[in-house]
């Protein structure tokens, strides 16, 4: 799964931390940012962290509603059926599963791209005694008898970590219908089952598996990122394997119900530029493994495009839907 990026590191700091003037007077009362997931995860907290700066942005407070009930389904619904007035605002991610698994029937158009704030790539591992010692042993190996392996999709399969794993062996021309994907309720849990043998691969982030890493517990064949990942650039690019760059994992973006007012986009993008670039986003990001990845509104709309295209692709190919 191919996921437009922006480095971190090529945002420009000479974005003004300032807000931008149209951000403080075009809103009169406190706003609001849905979360479709539950306090302490990582939705919740890159969003918290997002919300403290967007409040100097924006000249009003903010107000973070939880709704990770349905697996994400109720806030997403929320979001969706909001006021298109700017008021009430919430928290995107990668949502195109849901439509293909029957959970709901989100599209792009259910909603008003604003801006992308995170982003963080998926990668590939295995427990510390496992015989691959490469991706392409690995992917070879899932190439001659994918039914011979089983992959623990973190949690629920056909969701941010495993489909781009999926696409990329896809890809490299493995039947992925026939390897056995392990749902689950967790990374912790999953990368637990892994170390212990349980399984022969898990799909997460390397900032969920770096306790396991660092105790030599479980390795990582291979990042979803086209570019070294801060903090883990030991960890060998995908796209080395496959002869060309890969880009996949999640995303996480703030957006509206369709129908926002232009300057009600244009106060809340500015405002993310701005929180974005602030020093103070980019450490706690960072202290928090975090990866910093800003989108416009329209690079976001065609990020949203490409999402539901290859999610679509990808979980046909694995068997959802029939």
């Amino acid at each position: 799964m191919n996921v437009p990026r922006i480095a971190a590191a090529t945002l420009a700091l000479t974005v003004a931390t300032a807000a931008p003037s149209l951000a403080e007077g075009f809103f009169t009362r406190p706003l609001t940012i849905v979360v479709p997931a539950g306090a302490g995860g990582g939705g919740d907290t890159t969003t918290r962290m997002l919300a403290r700066e967007l409040e100097k942005g924006l000249g009003q407070p903010i107000t973070i509603v939880n709704q990770g009930q349905g697996g994400g389904v109720v806030g997403l619904t929320t979001i969706q059926n909001a006021t298109p007035d700017g008021y009430t605002v919430g928290l995107l991610f990668p949502y195109a599963g849901y439509k293909i698994t029957g959970q709901a029937d989100f599209t792009a158009s259910d909603f008003t791209p604003i801006a992308n704030f995170n982003g963080d790539s998926s990668s590939l591992l295995v427990s510390a005694d496992s015989p691959f010692s490469d991706l392409k042993q690995a992917l070879e190996a899932l190439k001659a008898d994918p039914a011979a392996f089983s992959i623990h999709c973190s949690g629920g399969c056909g969701s941010v970590w495993d489909v781009p794993v999926a696409g990329m062996m896809l890809d490299y021309g493995i039947d992925v219908s026939k390897i056995n994907w392990i749902p689950g309720q967790g990374a912790a849990s999953g990368l637990t089952e892994l170390a212990a043998g349980g399984v022969d691969f898990q799909t997460a982030s390397l900032p969920e598996a770096s306790s396991l890493m660092q105790a030599g517990r479980v390795r990582a064949l291979a990042v979803l990122s086209p570019e070294p990942v801060p903090g883990f650039e030991e960890v060998p690019l995908a796209g080395s394997t496959i002869g060309k760059p890969v880009d996949g994992g999640t995303w996480r973006a703030i957006g509206g119900p369709a129908g926002m007012p232009a300057e009600a986009v244009d106060a809340w993008e500015k405002a993310i530029e701005s929180a974005v670039a602030s020093p103070d986003f980019r450490d706690a990001m960072r202290k928090a493994n975090f990866g910093v990845r800003w989108m416009d509104s329209e690079a976001l709309a065609q990020l949203m495009a490409q999402h539901e295209r290859d999610t679509a692709r990808v979980m046909s190919a694995l068997g959802y839907g029939k």
